[in-house]
């Protein structure tokens, strides 16, 4: 995944050199043409160079289509005559067409005759000398053909295996007997603005004319990569028949895309992978790394096929490079986001400096397709280019620093992250020494780290990408397993902490003689923080106490097992003292609790003591309460009492917030007005009222009703 962005740099400087070489010749003064006018030359030729006799390839009795490997002649000259049959060759090298053959003379610049200093007198057929204009080279091949030979056409053949990241092999002009031939296939009409492929040349040969003189015009290139030694390593030249070279390139075309359908299917593997990262990032939003993986992907998914579609020559090299380069920028981009999430990584300067800089990659694609508009947008593509490419440098420092640290952390998700990295890293620098090799031995070099299934080359870079897919793989599906052990775990502690709550928590009506008390608990989680307490007195009186634990979950249980524990423990039935033992309880604790204690005593004397809870309501009416400190908050807090007395048949109400906070999907809360109206109604009504509008939060209602029989006692 991570080889077309390391890449990237290269793919821009090859594509754009290239193109801008193609360029038909122009004065000197013009800034691309003179940055890629020669600075040197090919060996001068002799002055007593010999005149070799004229070499013709006979294909009279010779198959369609025919192989021409033998008898060409290379020549290093700016003279556009070159491409005239009647040209005279005879002083040229003659070369077969082997991967590598020995450098040729440069025919514009002569060196002097023995004993001398002076250069001789320019041939004849000698273009401008000193270097002010591109040199081509030239191969020239005299055919001789059959008597009405019927239409003949050549198939320019290139290898299947050429790495569009690693820049394209420059584009040829083909005349035949000086006639310069437009190629068929797509943009026959302008093959120098696509990335280069096989094609069909229709010569145009009388079926009368039996001799063909072939001229394949190139860039000249001294040495490197796309020297012209090198030519007909890239380049394979078949004559004959229309029908037989279309089969050819019919065939050439399936190799081709065998070559691309690793890719391809890395691609469509990427696209689903993608998918499902989002699917999972919307279903555990808390995880952000999920959504910036899934967007790096999604990015990276397309390019195999921008790729196929600039290497079979359907997309204009300038668009190909510019949608390219911009994909890959992007996606570096949001992989840089995806790891400083994925690892929880603090906010440094080098991460703002590269968050900072991020924005200028926005514009490379465009500044690639501006190419040629002006001096302007050279400019413009020299700065963005420019910063770019610090920016990836930057990145790939980043990257590679960051896992290795996190690795030596034993952070092993990070570990799976470096593996495909590094093996990218080899799948890069394998085809550039594959070149080099094949360079240095003369012959083609096959690297052992490419495999061959069946028809189908699977390069070592594609070994890495698929290993990307599997890292990615494996750390989701590693997360996954952590995370359903955790969620077992938590079950069961929950259940546990549940269970012991159930335990302190009253669910059969407890006696209270004078009183007709009725209470239900509905927690919105499988542990709520919700709790309330009934115990009658030894006067015959009754002690309430109703609370609401901060949170929610095992936290919230574990503080609600704690303040039940200590109401059972606590003697003093005052209110006000009980809330002050609670309030030690809790300090410390890193949590806060809202409570009510309400002692009613035999009489009809109702204490209340409040700590931050929601005031009662007593017929109907809400108990105005002076406001007092949660549970938890400071650890010396004095709680006031506010005295009342209960008629027989008075009814208090006592709630939790979860009653009032109940909310609609539409965004309406219960509110105080609802629980108004309802507050003459039994417990259960009210708890099924707020559950129906939308609970959120654990939900408590109590409901007391002193008895007539209350006087008597």
């Amino acid at each position: 995944m991570h080889r077309t962005i390391l890449a990237l740099a290269v793919t821009v400087i090859c594509g754009a050199t290239q193109l801008v070489a193609q360029q038909p010749p122009r004065s000197h003064s013009n800034p691309p043409v003179g940055l890629l006018a020669p600075r040197g030359h090919a060996k001068p030729v002799a002055a007593d160079a010999p005149h070799t006799p004229e070499a013709s390839f006979d294909a009279t009795n010779l198959g369609s289509p025919t192989v021409l490997d033998k008898g060409w002649r290379v020549g290093i000259t700016a003279n556009p005559s070159a491409a005239a049959p009647d040209f005279d060759d005879s002083t040229w090298s003659i070369r077969d067409a082997q991967d590598f053959f020995a450098d040729v003379s440069d025919e514009d610049h002569q060196a002097p005759p023995p004993g001398t200093d002076a250069p001789p007198p320019p041939n004849s057929h000698q273009g401008p000398p000193n270097g002010h204009q591109r040199p081509f080279v030239w191969f020239r091949l005299h055919i001789k053909l059959a008597p009405n030979h019927g239409p003949v056409s050549l198939l320019v053949e290139l290898p299947v295996s050429l790495n569009p990241e690693m820049g394209t092999s420059f584009v040829w002009t083909v005349f035949a007997n000086g006639k310069q031939i437009q190629p068929e296939g797509p943009h026959g009409d302008a093959p120098e603005r696509f990335q280069a492929i096989s094609r069909i040349y229709n010569l145009g040969v009388a079926p009368s004319d039996t001799s063909l003189t072939l001229a394949i015009r190139s860039i000249y290139v001294p040495f490197g990569y796309g020297a012209y030694t090198s030519f007909f390593s890239n380049h394979r030249f078949r004559l004959g028949h229309p029908e037989d070279l279309d089969h050819s390139l019919e065939l050439w075309s399936v190799h081709s895309l065998f070559e691309h359908l690793p890719r391809l299917i890395n691609n469509i593997l990427l696209t689903i992978l993608s998918l499902f990262l989002l699917v999972l990032y919307l279903t555990q939003k808390g995880h952000i790394e999920y959504l910036w993986l899934a967007l790096y992907e999604l990015l990276q998914a397309p390019i195999g096929f921008v790729e196929l579609a600039g290497s079979s020559a359907r997309i204009d090299q300038f668009w190909y490079i510019a949608i390219f380069t911009q994909l890959v920028a992007i996606s570096a981009y949001l992989y840089f986001e995806f790891l400083i999430a994925f690892l929880s990584l603090r906010k440094r300067w080098y991460i703002s400096l590269l968050r900072f800089t991020a924005p200028v990659l926005a514009g490379l694609g465009l500044t690639v397709a501006m190419i040629g508009h002006g001096t302007a947008s050279v400019i413009a593509l020299v700065v963005v280019f420019g910063i770019s490419v610090l920016w990836m440098i930057g990145w790939f420092l980043f990257i590679f620093l960051t896992l290795i640290a996190a690795t030596l952390r034993r952070n092993y998700e990070a570990g799976l992250l470096l593996i495909p990295l590094l093996l990218t890293l080899v799948g890069i620098i394998e085809p550039i020494l594959t070149v080099n090799m094949t360079e240095w031995a003369g012959r083609p070099f096959h690297s052992f780290l490419t495999l061959q299934a069946g028809p189908i080359p699977i390069h070592f870079a594609s070994i890495a990408d698929f290993a990307g897919i599997l890292a990615i793989v494996i750390i989701i599906f590693g997360r996954f397993l952590r995370i359903h052990h955790d969620q077992e775990r938590a079950s069961s502690e929950l259940a546990a902490a549940r269970s012991v709550q159930e335990l302190m928590i009253p669910h059969e009506k407890i006696k209270t003689p004078g009183f007709e008390v009725d209470s239900i608990y509905e927690p919105a989680n499988e542990v709520g923080g919700d709790f309330f307490h009934v115990q009658p007195t030894a006067d015959g009186g009754l002690l309430i106490v109703v609370g609401d634990v901060a949170g929610k979950g095992l936290k919230a249980a574990m503080n609600v097992s704690m303040l039940m524990g200590a109401l059972r423990s606590i003697h003093d039935p005052s209110p006000a003292r009980i809330l002050e033992s609670l309030n030690r309880v809790l300090t410390g604790s890193e949590s806060f609790t809202t409570c009510q204690a309400a002692l009613f005593g035999a009489n009809g004397e109702l204490v209340v003591a409040n700590a931050g809870h929601l005031p009662p309501y007593l017929n109907s009416q809400e108990v105005l309460l002076p406001g007092g400190l949660p549970l938890g908050v400071l650890p010396e807090v004095s709680y006031e009492e506010v005295r009342l007395y209960l008629h027989p048949g008075d009814r208090v109400l006592m709630l939790s917030d979860g009653v009032v906070e109940a909310r609609q999907p539409s965004g309406e809360l219960f509110g105080f007005d609802r629980v108004h109206n309802l507050s003459n109604q039994s417990a259960f009504y009210i708890a099924d009222a707020a559950k129906a509008f939308g609970q959120e939060d654990d939900i408590t209602v109590l409901t007391v009703r002193r008895l007539a029989q209350a006087i008597a006692a």
